[in-house]
């Protein structure tokens, strides 16, 4: 998904005339980004947000996801079949994504052993100051979802494989991060 789309002012776009077509396309996305493909995941959810004012530019990101679907037909999900559970979380924010409030996006993805196991893309609480801020943001979540998860298959009798890896790109955050 382009940032002049996450960046555009709603006022200036034209609206979209079929808000029922829209929102069943939509619906549709999110269970397939749920339950099957990951992979647009963020794009949907971004989309889901702009639901009750969808524009004509959020039915051309809408077209690109589709695009995108169709020239990855054949993509599938593969869980790993050794022994040995690995388990991996991916972290990211971008700086004041949404140009109508200056609120950043957090996005993630949890894998256990190469399978989805959850995803998400989440407007931040707080209007970050930096683009390291927007990223601590994000991983300070996610770690504490960590926890919590850990704390989950312990109860369950299964516990999360040790170390857990997470992957975040932002090398201030990482350096201000290890720091502590």
């Amino acid at each position: 998904m382009a940032t002049s789309f996450l960046q555009q002012q709603e006022e200036k776009s034209e609206t979209f005339s079929n808000t029922a077509l829209f929102q069943s396309l939509i619906g549709a996305l999110l269970y397939i980004a749920v339950n099957t493909r990951p992979d647009i995941a963020i794009a949907t959810f971004i989309l889901e947000r702009r639901v009750t004012k969808e524009t004509l530019e959020d039915w051309t990101e809408r077209n690109k996801v589709l695009r995108y679907l169709k020239g990855t037909m054949n993509y599938e999900l593969h869980l790993d079949s050794g022994e040995q559970l690995k388990f991996k979380c991916f972290v990211d924010a971008d700086g004041a994504g949404e140009a109508t409030d200056r609120k950043s996006n957090t996005g993630f993805i949890f894998k256990l052993s190469g399978g989805h196991l959850g995803c998400s893309c989440r407007k931040q609480k707080l209007v970050a100051l930096s683009s390291t801020e927007a990223e601590y943001v994000a991983l300070a979540e996610r770690l504490q979802e960590l926890l919590w998860l850990g704390k989950l298959m312990v109860d369950l009798s299964e516990p999360l494989p040790q170390p857990i890896v997470v992957y975040e790109d932002n090398q201030s955050c990482i350096a201000s991060h290890s720091s502590r």
